[in-house]
């Protein structure tokens, strides 16, 4: 992608540092979707507060992994848990610093 909506901006390189200014300036929560390399680089870059995670009720035999291998251990506390449709269940975790 090389041209954004306007309001959007995209980042090619240093996402860590790009949500970290972020966070510095006032205003709402940053919500951020994306795959493993962009989640490992942010909680590399102490970028990220929450992390949601949705599970659902199926079991595959191999795949992409959730995340990369971390250069260090990430605390988590868990802050909510429900069940959603489908059978579907959502959890919320604080990021422990």
């Amino acid at each position: 992608m090389t041209e954004a909506p306007e309001g959007v901006e995209l980042v090619s390189s240093d996402a860590g540092g790009f949500v970290n200014r972020l966070k510095q300036q006032p205003g709402k929560g940053i919500f951020l979707m994306g795959g493993g390399e962009l989640a490992a680089s942010l909680f590399e870059a102490g970028a990220i507060d929450v992390v949601s995670l949705n599970v659902h009720p199926v079991l595959l035999g191999s795949g992409v992994p959730f995340f990369r291998p971390q250069t260090r251990r990430l605390a988590l506390e868990l802050t909510e848990s429900r069940a959603i449709d489908g059978g579907c269940v959502l959890m919320t975790y604080r990021v422990r610093n």
